[in-house]
């Protein structure tokens, strides 16, 4: 079995050496990933300009691209084929429409796309927890083995949320639907001078029952089928 690796923070976080630990357990690994984070980057793909490219080992690859970008040129241009394509760990939970804007859920997309099966993978966590890596890699890696053999709709990809380091460690693993919740969080910006800067209370957005957001960040893991269209 072959793994493509891939992530929106970076090759050099946390996240995606955590992947890999797990990803070599079950077979080869590639990690094609962008040189610095790219968080929030969505689906966008860079077709107007030159990507900076570096090999740093016959395993591992560094691009200045998306990372869409990534899992394209991973496919083309290095003409890997892949079994898996996994995305993450992502510093931070992608939850019902988060994954319109999330980088780590449009690189399993573009997967999809390219009719390659694949993982997303993210961790909740609030601003005072710590992240045990290796805790969240054991977790993705029961997720992988009990999710790599089930039916998977061509054209859609599995999303995985873990929760917050505080839970993880008796959390169970639900399959659930993404919230269809329009209203993500409270959107807040602190202006200061002439420029305003980002803020909300992610913990605090809307709950539906029985959907992702609402089951992971009461302390379950969630995977979600996730359909192109």
């Amino acid at each position: 079995m072959l793994c493509l690796l891939t992530n929106d923070d970076g090759i050099d976080a946390p996240g995606i050496v955590a992947l890999e630990s797990f990803a070599r357990s079950v077979g080869d690994v590639i990690v094609v990933a962008p040189d610095g984070p790219r968080s929030g980057y969505s689906h966008r793909a860079t077709t107007d300009v030159a990507m900076q490219w570096q090999e740093r080992d016959s395993e591992h690859f560094a691009c200045s691209g998306t990372p869409v970008d990534c899992v394209r040129v991973a496919l083309t241009h290095l003409g890997l084929k892949p079994d898996w394509v996994l995305s993450g760990i992502n510093r931070g939970a992608n939850l019902g429409v988060d994954l319109y804007m999330s980088g780590t859920a449009g690189a399993a997309r573009e997967a999809a796309i390219l009719d390659v099966p694949a993982f997303a993978f993210s961790h909740y966590h609030r601003t005072e927890s710590t992240i045990d890596w290796e805790l969240a890699a054991h977790a993705c890696q029961d997720v992988f083995q009990q999710y790599q053999n089930r039916e998977l709709i061509k054209g859609s990809f599995w999303n995985v949320n873990l929760p917050d380091p505080s839970s993880l460690i008796n959390a169970t693993a639900q399959m659930v639907e993404v919230a269809p919740d329009p209203s993500p969080m409270t959107l807040e910006y602190l202006a200061a001078g002439e420029t305003v800067q980002y803020k909300s209370h992610y913990h605090h957005r809307p709950r539906i029952d029985n959907h992702d957001v609402q089951i992971c960040l009461d302390g379950d893991i969630t995977i979600s089928c996730v359909n192109l269209f």
